[in-house]
């Protein structure tokens, strides 16, 4: 597959599990417009931080998603062994421990190497949909969709409450920090409203 049918084949994934979150949203065609001008700029930054090392380390995401499409344990075990980082007994315990797993440190290299093997291998179908292998030039970068897509809605909501919060400055309502662009919205149509029906009893 060419970069570009990476990078199609990620944005529409993204974009369709931002929609479904959000489709009881009332203004369904402003929040798509807004997911599909800004999903490659967090696809982007997401890049960054995995380039940047920032969050889970990428050797750990190399190695699930490796490990998902092996057909047996000992495959996995292999893909495990091909990295530097876990030639280290310390390294493959925290590797463990990332994935949530109760090892031993006095348990030998192999049983340990064995437990996580075991573990990749019997959760496959999780991690080969958890990750996703996208390609940009020279580069491979494994991402997670859930994660870019929530960093998206994210955005959005942000956006939207700090549009809210300028209305809501502008007629001088008070808002509360921790008012979502919800509770601004509500409060914008409620003062609104009192303008209205004060307006219509004075004439």
């Amino acid at each position: 597959m060419d970069e570009r049918g990476y990078k199609e084949n990620l944005r529409r994934m993204i974009l369709d599990m931002a929609q479904k979150e959000l489709d009881s949203n009332v203004s369904k065609k402003g929040v798509q417009k807004y997911f599909e001008g800004n999903v490659d700029k967090i696809i982007s930054e997401n890049i960054k931080k995995v380039t940047q090392g920032i969050g889970v380390n990428k050797t750990y995401l190399r190695v699930l998603k490796k490990g998902a499409y092996q057909e047996s344990i000992s495959s996995v075990a292999k893909t495990i062994k091909s990295e530097e980082i876990f030639k280290s007994k310390n390294e493959l315990v925290k590797f463990a421990r990332h994935l949530g797993m109760n090892v031993n440190m006095k348990s030998s290299y192999n049983q340990i190497l064995r437990k996580v093997s075991t573990h990749i291998y019997s959760n496959r179908n999780e991690y080969s949909k958890k990750y996703f292998s996208y390609k940009r030039g020279e580069d491979e970068y494994i991402l997670e969709p859930e994660k870019i897509k929530s960093d998206l809605i994210e955005s959005y909501k942000s956006k939207a409450r700090n549009d809210m919060r300028s209305i809501a400055k502008l007629l001088d309502i008070k808002i509360a920090d921790d008012d979502g662009a919800e509770d601004i919205r509500k409060k914008v149509i409620n003062y609104i409203m009192k303008e209205k029906i004060s307006k219509k009893q004075i004439e």
